[in-house]
Order: structure tokens, then sequence, then C-alpha cells
């Protein structure tokens, strides 16, 4: 019930709900963080299945892993280098809310693509504009509230979070970058193991 009320709060007031997510931050459990992100995948999957072809971003190939990946990788990644920001810069949020306040800023993605996802039935190739415009709208409204959130639950002026936001997206991409490197080196290893392998399958 309490995520009812708060994602109510969000759409609304979302200033207050944030403040209230830092004030209240002994009553708040890591719970609501699991739920509206598998609600956030399950509306993902809903609108990758059902947007009318003429105006779907993906085909029949697309990897419907990476599909719903491309959004909460990086609202993840920001959840984590967020904090870590905020933790060299003086900032007052734990772990837990940072991650919360990313998952209550998917609120309006949950509420209204699934609208949105069913009038694109009615939609042709020519209102493409106009849906992705709509869809344009929610995620930089997702995006509009994980920068409130950062500014709100920190208590940080407007220069301050401009700042910390620069500095969280260069880290986002630092992080990426050394996640493809971890991979690309995981991947060679792997393959010259396999590959060291066959050669004494063969000599031996």
């Amino acid at each position: 019930m309490k995520i009812l009320k708060m994602s109510v709060l969000i759409i609304f007031h979302p200033v207050v709900a944030f403040s209230y997510i830092q004030k209240e931050r002994d009553r708040f459990q890591a719970r609501p963080i699991v739920i509206l992100l598998l609600l956030g995948i399950i509306v993902r999957l809903f609108s990758l299945q059902f947007t009318h072809y003429p105006l779907s971003s993906i085909t029949i190939r697309s990897n419907l892993i990476l599909e719903v990946a491309k959004l909460f990788v990086p609202l993840v990644s920001w959840g984590i280098c967020s904090y870590l920001m905020t933790t060299i810069m003086d900032g007052e949020t734990m772990f837990r809310e940072s991650m919360l306040a990313v998952s209550y800023a998917l609120v309006p993605y949950i509420i209204f693509m699934i609208p949105l996802t069913l009038l694109s039935r009615i939609l042709d190739a020519n209102q493409a504009g106009l849906y992705g415009s709509l869809e344009a709208c929610i995620l930089g409204w997702v995006i509009l509230l994980t920068i409130v959130s950062l500014k709100e639950m920190n208590h940080f002026t407007v220069g301050k979070t401009v700042v910390i936001v620069l500095l969280s997206v260069f880290t986002v991409a630092i992080l990426w970058a050394a996640v493809a490197l971890l991979y690309s080196i995981c991947t060679q290893f792997l393959d010259f193991v396999g590959e060291v392998l066959v050669e004494l399958r063969y000599k031996f």
C-alpha cells in the first residue's frame, strides 16, 4: 500500500516524495526496489511485444533481454555511480535510498507505457513521430525524476547538482568501459584455454 501512495506522490509531488524517502529512511525497506524494478521489466517486455509493428524500434530477431537491459542497466548504473559521487561530495543518502529513488523514478514509465503501447495499436507509420515523442517524454520524465531525487535527497544546490550529474555520467561511462574491458579479457582468456585444451587433446 505504501508503494501505491508513494507512486501517486511521485507523479504529483516528486519533491515531497523524495524528501519523505530521505526523512523517513528508517521506515523504508528494500522490497519496493525489487517490486518496482520487476514491474518495470514486465512493462518493458509488454511494450516490446505489443507495440504496433510499424512503430516498434525492434525487429523480430532482436534480443529481448538486450532490449530490456538498454533501459535498466543505465538506471542501475546511475544509482550506483550517483551514490558514489554523493558520498565523495558530502551527500546525505545511503545506497538503499539511492536505489529506492531510482526505482520510484520508474513510476511514470510503469504507469504510462502500457496505455501508450495500447495506443500504438491504432496508429500507423505516419504517426511514428507522435509515438516517438510521447515515449521520449516518458523517458525524459524518468531522467528528470532521478535528477530531482539527487538534489532533494542530498540537499544540494542547483549548481552542485549539475556537477554531481556530470560526474555521475562520467563515472557510469568509466564503469561500462571497465566492464567491457573485463568481458573482453575474460572472453579472450577462455578462447585461449579452449585452444590449449584442443591442442592437448590432439597431442595426447
